[in-house]
């Protein structure tokens, strides 16, 4: 056995031990499933055995069908470290378990790869994943006026306003030049904003509405077009208080909006049931 070999060997044991579901993304035309949360039962030479965690209707027939796995593990280097790894694998045998679950055996992963931890993911929304995006200029004393946002919805839509990338400690923004100079907007560096998203995600409960203070970190400007690129971290996160009619702040901790988190999961695992069909 590889040293690779046992590494992976090594990392699923673990998995093992701590209980961390497997994440398994799936051809969705031939299985009727995009992604299936399961329990990781065995790993060995004779290969990987996962248990779906609910009632799941397989067969033979999902034989041979590729698949991409998900997992996590918690490492203690000096304090504890979540991170994940992905393999690629195909379903060896598949039958229907006493509970009416899914029994999987799968080839054992020739690697694991090293994935973005959870909260890092970084990725670019698909059309339809941001139901609304506004912006506004944030300013020390004055705070800002809801009903004037620097950026709006239709912006956005329009392609005038793009989020290139968003994760769950920051955000990419793209604006056209044109819409700048309309505006007479200004984000240098350093520029406190205010951000809305309305996220469409039914596998996360919740409104999936965020409020977020972010400061403008880095900005590149196109000399011709005038295009601006501006880089944005979040600061501190809000709810709003529908009787006060005021926003309740608070810091973000670790870099990270917890609420985020499972967004950009479920988006990241689409996109990686994709390459599969």
């Amino acid at each position: 056995m590889t040293a690779q070999a046992k590494t992976s060997r090594r990392l699923m044991e673990e998995a093992i031990v701590q209980r961390s579901r497997c994440y398994l993304a799936l051809p969705e035309t031939l299985t009727g499933l995009g992604e299936l949360a399961c329990a990781i039962l065995e790993a060995s030479t004779r290969g990987l055995v996962l248990e779906s965690v609910g009632k799941t209707a397989c067969g033979p027939h999902w034989a041979g069908l590729p698949v991409t796995g998900f997992f996590r593990v918690t490492l203690r280097r000096g304090r504890p470290e979540e991170t994940f790894y992905t393999f690629d694998s195909r379903i060896r045998e598949a039958a229907a378990g006493r509970a009416g679950t899914a029994r999987l055996l799968l080839d054992e992963p020739r690697a694991l790869v090293f994935g973005q931890r959870r909260k890092s993911l970084r990725l670019e929304p698909e059309p339809g994943q941001v139901r609304s995006a506004f912006l506004w200029r944030y300013e020390k004393g004055a705070g800002f006026v809801r009903n004037a946002p620097s950026l709006r919805d239709g912006d956005f839509q329009s392609g005038q306003a793009r989020l290139a990338d968003i994760s769950a400690g920051g955000l990419r923004l793209c604006l056209r030049g044109a819409l700048l100079r309309e505006r007479c907007l200004e984000l240098p560096k350093g520029q406190r904003v205010v951000v809305h998203l309305e996220l469409n995600e039914p596998r996360v409960s919740g409104e999936n509405a965020f409020w977020i203070v972010a400061r403008v970190r880095h900005a590149a400007k196109d000399g011709l077009s005038g295009d601006t690129s501006l880089g944005l971290e979040f600061l501190a996160s809000g709810n709003l208080d529908h009787t006060a009619g005021k926003i309740r702040w608070q810091p973000v901790q670790d870099h990270v909006i917890p609420g985020l988190t499972d967004i950009f999961f479920h988006w990241d695992l689409d996109k990686r049931r994709g390459r599969l069909l």
